[in-house]
């Protein structure tokens, strides 16, 4: 089935607030100490039929783009690089130079993923996702590896 990927739309919030419970659970994301509300972020949606197959949404300041989620439901089918790529192609029509993202220590997928789509590991912040395990108790010990959770890294790609 083929996937559209669209800009998010106000008539998208719900699906995307539900997209984010299921994988991050609820759409409150904890940046830099502060809660930030990724269902209200832009970002791109992807539909295959009428369901949603996943979902980007980025932090827009105004001398970097950031993603701060991103989330496809079938894995290894293209749908992340679209997202990515859309994200790419605006930012890039908006003049930004660079385009960043974080992810946790134990994410290997993600790092691959970022990786192989020119993204390089720019920081890494020890003891963050411990902070924030006392903010938000549901962060888990252990990622899907096995591997415990504790430091935050930020990875950069220059457009």
């Amino acid at each position: 089935m083929s996937v559209e990927v669209r800009p998010i739309e106000e008539e998208d919030h719900g699906a995307a607030r539900q997209l984010l419970t299921e994988r991050w659970t609820g759409p409150e994301i904890l940046l830099d100490g502060q809660v930030v509300d990724a269902s209200r972020l832009p970002g791109y949606i992807a539909i295959a039929g009428s369901e949603v197959a996943g979902l980007v949404t980025v932090i827009k300041r105004a001398q970097e783009w950031e993603i701060l989620t991103l989330d496809s439901l079938s894995r290894w089918g293209g749908t992340g690089t679209l997202l990515l790529d859309a994200v790419v192609k605006e930012a890039r029509d908006a003049g930004m130079k660079r385009l960043t993202v974080r992810t946790s220590n134990d994410n290997l997928d993600a790092f691959r993923f970022y990786q192989r789509r020119g993204f390089r590991m720019e920081r890494i912040a020890p003891g963050v996702i411990d902070k924030e395990r006392e903010l938000r108790s549901e962060i888990p010990m252990r990622g899907d590896y096995g591997i415990p959770i504790h430091d935050e890294v930020l990875f950069a790609r220059s457009l």
